[in-house]
């Protein structure tokens, strides 16, 4: 386990009071108290209540089943998700926050561009206090996803990371676009104040890992807006797209993620799965060790000069 300098550990402190406070840290065990699943269309979504924490001793069960119903549908407003919190760090290796997935090609699983969702696995920071709050955040996760179950169905493996030899985990991922509702200017602009043509948020500048499938990207313009990953550097200001990769991977992070459940009737499983709500950063990734040991280049080739006069030690 690592220990942090003073600077970083205050960080991550000051951090974990503020998300203690919120209600909504996972490392926090009488979390599951505050909240319920409520159906949402096809789907159940989480949500905060807070009165659940009085009226608990009076419920007898409180495992939520597909189709049943939560409250008077007809005078509730809509719910409101709860954005779960937790201190973690993003996997090096499950690892798919880029700008665009790494999609490459069509599969089965995206057929197209527009299908394509970010993800990525979080595991245990390994450094205090979070270190030992990350237990509980998983089992707080298995214990709020065993709530809402659909009758004959088996759980999906989409959610919790439990791949042999790899660090245990969950998975968070990140809508990459969202149609267009509005026809008013802007409508289709989502971060503030960035409409010059050099934005980096732009579909003209939106980064690619297969540049021939701009045509594509750029024919969703008028129906879709783009959506940047909610994710802040140390400074507190957005990433860009061309820096997901060397900012996030491998990053002790803040995450605030709702959690949503699905059935699957065709393979007759309930699916689970965390939508980014924010990332910031609160320490770095450090630079893997092949990346420090590449040679530099000479910007000049002297050939004259002997090869073992740079060893020679006087």
């Amino acid at each position: 386990m690592t220990s942090p300098d003073l600077s970083v550990s205050s960080l991550l402190n000051k951090t974990r009071d503020r998300l203690l406070a919120s209600g909504l840290y996972l490392g926090d065990s009488s979390i599951v108290r505050r909240l319920r699943w409520v159906p949402e269309g096809r789907t159940h979504v989480l949500v905060y209540d807070p009165q659940l924490e009085e009226a608990e001793d009076n419920a007898p069960d409180n495992t939520m089943q597909s189709g049943d119903q939560v409250g008077d549908q007809t005078t509730s407003p809509p719910p409101k998700a709860a954005e779960l919190s937790a201190i973690v760090r993003i996997d090096r290796d499950d690892f798919w926050l880029t700008a665009d997935g790494g999609y490459v090609e069509p599969t089965p699983m995206c057929k197209e561009l527009l299908e394509v969702k970010l993800s990525c696995a979080l595991t245990n920071p390994a450094v205090e206090p979070a270190s030992t709050d990350f237990p509980t955040v998983l089992q707080i996760l298995r214990q709020l996803t065993g709530q809402c179950v659909t009758p004959g169905y088996s759980s999906g493996k989409s959610f919790f990371s439990v791949e042999k030899n790899k660090p245990p985990g969950f998975k968070v991922r990140h809508k990459l676009f969202e149609r267009i509702d509005s026809v008013l200017p802007g409508a289709n602009e989502s971060v503030e104040g960035a409409s010059s043509k050099d934005d980096p948020f732009s579909y003209r500048l939106w980064p690619l890992t297969k540049e021939r499938h701009r045509a594509q990207l750029m024919a969703l313009q008028h129906s879709h807006r783009l959506c940047p990953v909610p994710a802040y550097d140390l400074a507190n200001d957005l990433l860009i797209p061309t820096t997901y990769r060397s900012c996030l991977q491998g990053a002790i992070v803040e995450i605030r993620f709702t959690l949503t459940h699905w059935s699957i009737a065709t393979t007759k499983r309930d699916v689970y799965g965390g939508l980014i709500q924010l990332i910031r950063i609160l320490v770095p990734p450090v630079p893997s060790a092949a990346a420090g040991n590449k040679r530099k280049l000479a910007l000049h080739l002297d050939v004259d000069e002997n090869p073992a006069k740079k060893e020679r030690v006087n």
